[in-house]
């Protein structure tokens, strides 16, 4: 062999082991962390380094958003808003978080015409949903149920500041008015724990929190991030999957009757209830799945969309910008399920050929 070939071959053999490092040096690794938060759990699927600092660091975050909007805390922001007569006030370096859900929330409540309204908490405790004892309601008392939506007014319940101090202050028109932000407070969680995904150099991630989810970037096939739509039904299991979608850069949320729900004399109780009619009354939806760009907004209009049902949901859903939806029902009542979307929500279906 000529000495110009050994040195062909040589540099060949240098060039491969060179792309064969770097291909090493940039191949992703994926972690997944779990954990309990908000009365369920959260599942998190990330590339990076230090998944145990990574985990420490959202369990912290995540115990200080339960501090602000946890009705099952004595102490947090949103106990202290119940509780008080007519005014709290706190420091905004204590609590950045309930201000901006808030904020959100009287957007969505004005948008939806009232569908989305947080001062339901009366009426969640009364149906045995809330914080108070879980007491099943054995028939609805059409008396106590119009005095208690007489406390729905969350258009008078004003916030301000922070002022020069930093305190901002919460003032409500009666004692009894209370605050739930249950539909919205997991949304927020899993956009909170995506920014910082984003702040620790993450650009690869899923995170979900009791089925609501965020997903940047790509998953550890390259590819988008597969989603599944559960099946509505009170006798499927978690995972099974409906209808699988594939999103990145965006999240979705789903809102449902079908599980936390009770049977009581005959009569159907759900958790989500009409904010103008008071009563626990399933639509004709059984669950409504959004998507949109942060997971906030997403989880407050799907609660919004199982209240307003499918045909106000897809003509309010044409009019939000960014925004698709997608409704599962049961027309016949036979098991079988059908879908209504909006004009934009079949570029998120996940097709055969990608199974």
């Amino acid at each position: 062999m000529s000495r110009h070939n050994i040195l062909l071959i040589s540099a060949i053999w240098f060039l491969l082991i060179l792309l064969w490092s770097c291909k090493e040096e940039n191949q992703k690794v994926y972690h997944k962390i779990e954990g309990k938060t908000m009365g369920t759990t959260y599942h998190i699927t990330f590339d990076g380094a230090n998944p145990e600092a990574i985990q420490t660091g959202v369990d912290s975050l995540l115990k200080y958003i339960n501090l602000s909007m946890s009705t099952y805390i004595d102490s947090s922001t949103i106990s202290r808003i119940n509780k008080a007569d007519s005014m709290y006030c706190y420091a905004q370096k204590d609590d950045p978080h309930f201000s901006i859900v808030f904020e959100k929330s009287a957007e969505v409540k004005s948008s939806t015409s009232g569908a989305f309204d947080p001062s339901i908490m009366p009426l969640v405790n009364y149906y045995g949903f809330g914080y108070t004892e879980k007491k099943k309601v054995e028939k609805a008392d059409t008396t106590r149920i119009n005095e208690l939506l007489a406390l729905l007014r969350f258009d008078e319940i004003s916030l301000s500041g922070p002022d020069e101090k930093g305190m901002i202050c919460i003032t409500k028109p009666a004692k009894g008015v209370q605050l739930d932000f249950s539909a919205i407070a997991k949304g927020y969680g899993v956009d909170k724990v995506g920014e910082y995904l984003e702040s620790n150099g993450i650009r690869n991630y899923m995170v979900e929190i009791g089925g609501e989810v965020r997903a940047l970037g790509l998953n550890d096939k390259n590819k988008e991030w597969v989603i599944g739509i559960n099946r509505p039904s009170e006798d499927a299991s978690p995972n099974e999957i409906e209808l699988p979608i594939k999103i990145s850069n965006r999240a979705v949320a789903t809102s449902g009757n079908y599980r936390n729900a009770y049977e009581s004399k005959g009569k159907r109780f759900a958790h989500i209830i009409d904010p103008k009619t008071g009563f626990s009354r399933p639509t004709d939806i059984l669950s409504a799945t959004v998507i949109a760009k942060d997971c906030m907004t997403a989880d407050a209009y799907a609660t919004a969309f199982m209240v307003m049902g499918i045909e106000k949901s897809l003509e309010l859903i044409e009019q939000l910008n960014d925004m698709e939806a997608c409704f599962l029902y049961d027309l016949e009542g036979d098991g079988v399920f059908e879908f209504k979307i909006s004009s934009g929500f079949s570029n998120y279906l996940l097709h055969n050929e990608q199974k």
